[in-house]
């Protein structure tokens, strides 16, 4: 009898373990799915950046309204529609910037910049909801900004200087200032609201939004064109939903710390796909930030 409740209560422990490692997994798998989908639009990035953003989501679309029709989730309320048509706006204009980086850095220069967002947010706890930044997390927040002046500093110096990778720059900094607002909104959200619903807003809304700009630029994708949106259609919906699922399972601080794989993936994906090697500025640049991230984060 003693054997078998020993035997029962290793069993329910090791189902917990399970559980709790889940979304953990799952949102790495995620990460790993986006890094990807991010060297699909680098690939893509001869067509406009309104063009891209809007065919990423266009492409999402038909896999949404399938994930839709499969989890069959309540009708959405009014207040739930506003929340993600706010989500909707920060989502486009995050993704606008982030694929005009993609388009003039490289790709493991690019998603380190983006790294600065648990920085930015942060600071933003700090400006809206009045919350007290501790000594020690301000000193995290210094050591990631001159994380993000040695990349800077990298790119204009040593003769170095281009006009397009200085804006390239710009925008993956405020692409992730954008980024931690919106996070703040997933996590939110995710807590209440059906997972098809999320996944559904998540490319409706940021289409409509981007459409009139996408189509003042548009040009006419080549047939082969066409195979890499809906590829980058797919792995954001499929990436997406992976954060979204472990999101409403996981603390969004713990999870946080998976973002930091991405630099693995975009450093191997950027070398094999377009030959990059980032520089040793970027690479310093990179430790700092994701040490100060990795300290805001644990506190």
């Amino acid at each position: 009898m003693t054997t078998e409740t020993s035997d029962t209560d290793r069993t329910a422990k090791t189902r917990a373990v399970h559980a709790l490692r889940m979304p953990f997994l799952v949102a790495a798998f995620g990460i790993f799915l986006l890094s990807l989908m991010d060297a699909l639009i680098k690939g893509a990035a001869s067509y406009p950046t309104a063009q891209i953003v809007f065919m990423r989501f266009a492409c999402g679309m038909p896999w949404a309204l399938l994930a839709l029709a499969v989890l069959r989730p309540a009708p959405p309320n009014a207040a739930m529609v506003r929340a993600h048509l706010l989500r909707g706006a920060l989502v486009m204009v995050t993704a606008s910037l982030f694929f005009y980086a993609l388009a003039n850095l490289e790709l493991a220069e690019a998603i380190t910049l983006a790294f600065l967002s648990p920085l930015f947010l942060a600071v933003l706890a700090a400006l809206i909801l009045k919350e007290p930044i501790p000594p020690a997390v301000m000193i995290a927040i210094v050591v990631g900004f001159v994380g993000m002046a040695v990349i800077v500093a990298g790119k204009v110096g040593g003769g170095e200087f281009d006009l397009a990778r200085i804006l390239g720059i710009a925008a993956a900094i405020l692409s992730a200032l954008f980024y931690a607002a919106n996070l703040v909104l997933l996590r939110k959200r995710a807590q209440t609201d059906a997972l098809g619903l999320i996944v559904l807003f998540q490319n409706l809304f940021p289409m409509i939004l981007i459409a009139p700009f996408a189509f003042m630029v548009w040009q006419t994708p080549e047939a082969s064109s066409w195979l890499l949106f809906a590829g980058i259609g797919l792995l954001g919906l499929c990436g997406h939903l992976c954060m979204a699922w472990a999101f409403a399972r996981a603390n969004a601080g713990p999870l946080g710390v998976l973002e930091y794989t991405a630099l693995v993936w975009s450093s191997g994906l950027g070398y094999l796909a377009f030959g990059e090697v980032p520089s040793w500025t970027t690479w310093a640049g990179a430790a700092l930030i994701v040490a100060a991230c990795l300290a805001v984060t644990r506190r």
